[in-house]
């Protein structure tokens, strides 16, 4: 037996630009990997055919979970796959915008490329992660990346990530992406649609006489950090408007949504350090789950 262990993301932001002829929405978005929340996956050769998934918690449609569509998308690509068994463990919140499920996908894809005789190359596991998510591609390469399209054009960012810090808030609250983005659209009919301004963010400032992301000018800058997706989702979830506000009060730089929710995270600048510290004792105090985490150049 093997065990793999998953990680998360979170969306330092995250543009809807419109919708394709297809249903799916173009995106733009910077994607940031955490090691923490994470999710592990026991995996065990049978000797047989096809996959079985367990988990340690009830699964949701367990014959039509991410690992079983990405054990069918690399059957498909490589000409078969090994028979296994997966007993997975989850860390990650369902709903939480971190991207759980598509990350334990891409897990599942490294290790079978990896054991494979003849293993695929990147385009083809690139699409067979697309196969699976949106999100799944990313966690391929699991390292900071500007995300756009459908989640498939992946664009390594060279910002200077060192010294900032992340507070992430996860709520016990489930958000469903397909509800969020229909929501969206209703709200903001693509003929009508410019990016929603939210106030996601303070009024830009400097930190130290450089951006949130160090030196540059470039799309990512701390007063470009918006979710467009909040002015869907918080209406209805108030109680998430009220993290981002308490993570603003407490000293944060910028502060929005993990994708289509319902994590909340904050960013701190350098300069701002121990007031993210602070902040997430104070928001644990409330009895929320909290992660406290430097952000690096690798993400990692």
């Amino acid at each position: 037996m093997i065990r793999l262990t998953a990680g998360c993301k979170v969306n330092l932001g995250l543009h809807v630009l419109g919708v394709r002829a297809d249903g799916y929405h173009e995106l733009d978005s910077l994607f940031y990997p955490l090691p923490t929340p994470c999710d592990q996956l026991d995996i065990r050769e049978t000797g047989g055919q096809g996959i079985v998934v367990r988990c340690h918690e009830p699964c949701v449609n367990p014959e039509r979970n991410t690992l079983t569509r990405a054990y069918a998308a690399f059957a498909r690509e490589a000409g078969g796959a090994p028979g296994i068994a997966a007993h997975l463990r989850k860390g990650i919140p369902s709903g939480s915008g971190l991207g759980g499920g598509s990350s334990d996908a891409a897990s599942l894809l490294l290790w079978l490329n990896q054991r494979a005789g003849r293993p695929l190359d990147a385009a083809a596991l690139a699409r067979a992660a697309l196969a699976v998510g949106a999100d799944a591609p990313f966690f391929l390469r699991n390292r900071p990346c500007r995300v756009q399209g459908v989640g498939e054009i992946l664009t390594p960012t060279k910002h200077d990530f060192s010294g900032l810090t992340l507070v992430l808030v996860c709520p016990e609250i489930h958000v469903d992406t397909a509800w969020a983005f229909a929501r969206y659209d209703a709200l903001f009919p693509p003929a009508e649609r410019i990016a929603a301004q939210n106030s996601l963010t303070k009024s830009p400032r400097e930190a130290n006489g450089t951006s949130l992301f160090g030196a540059g000018n470039g799309p990512w800058s701390a007063w470009d950090i918006r979710n467009d997706l909040e002015a869907a989702v918080f209406p209805s979830y108030p109680q998430l408007a009220a993290i981002k506000a308490d993570l603003l009060r407490l000293g944060a730089d910028a502060a929005c949504m993990s994708g289509s929710g319902s994590s909340i995270l904050g960013l701190f600048s350098r300069a701002a350090a121990a007031k993210a510290a602070d902040a997430a004792r104070a928001l644990r105090a409330e009895k929320r789950r909290v992660y406290l985490l430097p952000l690096g150049n690798t993400g990692m």
